[in-house]
C-alpha cells in the first residue's frame, strides 16, 4: 500500500515486543530530522534549546520511559508526539494543524531508518480522534425571542 499525498498526522507503531529502549540508536536521526523541518516556526528567545531536549528524550529511552518528543507551541510547526494510548505498545507519530506533505514525509523517513537498523513496525495515518466535528451556532433572526430587538 502506498502513502498519502498528504496527511495531518503520521503514526509509526513499534511490534508489541519492541520498547523505548529500541529507539535509542535511531533517534537522534529524527530529533535532527525534525528540528531541521521546524527551522522557520523557532523562535530566537525559545527557552529549550534542542540539544537540551534529544539529551532528555535519550535519557528517558536508554531507561525504556516514554519521552517527551518534540511537542512546541509552534502554530505550524512540526510536533513529535509519543502518546500514552497502549501500554503495551510504543507508538510514536508526527502531525500538524493541516494536512500536509512534510507529516508523510518525516513518517516515511523514520519508517525507513526503523526498517535499516531491523525494526518491526506498522505505518497508519490520519488515526487521530479529533471528536465530533463542531457545529456552527443556531442562527436567530432579528424578531425571534432572544433575537435583536426583542427583550
Amino acid at each position: 500500500m502506498s502513502p498519502p499525498v498528504k496527511a495531518r498526522s503520521g503514526h509509526i507503531l513499534l511490534d508489541p515486543k519492541r520498547s523505548y529502549r529500541d529507539l535509542v540508536r535511531v533517534y537522534p536521526e529524527i530529533h535532527k530530522r525534525i528540528v531541521e523541518m521546524n527551522r522557520p516556526f523557532v523562535r530566537e528567545a525559545d527557552p529549550l534549546l534542542p540539544e537540551v531536549l534529544l539529551d532528555e528524550n535519550l535519557r528517558d529511552l536508554k531507561s525504556n520511559r516514554k519521552p517527551v518528543g518534540y511537542n512546541r507551541q509552534d502554530p505550524f510547526g512540526l510536533r513529535l508526539i509519543f502518546p500514552l494510548v497502549d501500554e503495551r505498545r510504543v507508538e510514536l507519530y508526527f502531525t500538524k494543524p493541516t494536512r500536509c506533505q512534510e507529516v508523510v514525509q518525516i513518517t516515511e523517513h523514520v519508517s525507513l531508518l526503523l526498517r535499516r537498523r531491523g525494526i518491526r513496525h506498522s505505518v497508519e495515518y490520519d488515526r487521530l480522534s479529533l471528536g465530533p466535528p463542531r457545529l456552527p451556532p443556531p442562527q436567530v433572526g432579528i424578531g425571534a425571542p432572544g433575537g435583536f430587538g426583542r427583550s
